[in-house]
């Protein structure tokens, strides 16, 4: 299966939920780089409009693995984001912890007006060997908003401050 806005640069490989997790965390325990996506139905970077697309980038594998869900896939969502960011990636850090520039304030006020306007929106942490990722070694996010063009942050270093705001209203907890 090919990445939908990628110009078919990218083939996944499919597994079901228990397979990919799996995959995640031998990974992660062999410490090799790994990172996932939910890709919306939806997501320019979506393989399938119809489903929720789980994408499993295995960096130092060079593989990409993907199920599909009918919903929001959570459950997973939630177990591997703590493993990938550490169990307080959904924590409140607060902003002694870090200052979040204009440019993350005003993405920040974006997500929480369609958030608040009952918009549907996504975003996607891009690490800087992403395979999606065009931002030539910067740490990306991206924004895709209902009605709006996506919108894109580079940043030199991750903005884990900026991130977690972003996490904690995709999970309604801000």
């Amino acid at each position: 299966m090919m990445c939908n806005s990628c110009n078919g640069k990218f083939a996944f490989e499919m597994a079901d939920k228990d397979a990919m997790a799996a995959a995640a965390k031998s990974a992660h325990e062999k410490r090799e780089a790994w990172h996932f996506h939910v890709l919306a139905p939806n997501c320019a970077f979506s393989p399938n409009p119809k489903a929720y697309t789980f994408l499993l980038e295995l960096t130092d594998q060079d593989r990409m693995v993907c199920c599909f869900f009918d919903e929001r896939p959570v459950a997973v969502n939630k177990e591997l984001l703590a493993l990938l960011h550490g169990t307080d990636a959904l924590s409140d850090k607060k902003a002694a912890e870090g200052s979040i520039d204009a440019a993350g304030s005003e993405l920040l006020d974006m997500i929480g007006a369609a958030a608040t306007a009952g918009k549907s929106w996504h975003h996607h942490m891009m690490f800087p060997a992403c395979k999606l990722n065009g931002a030539d070694g910067k740490w990306r996010l991206f924004v895709e908003v209902e009605g709006q063009q996506p919108t894109l942050l580079d940043h030199d270093s991750e903005p884990s401050l900026v991130l977690n705001r972003i996490e904690r209203l995709y999970f309604g907890l801000s």
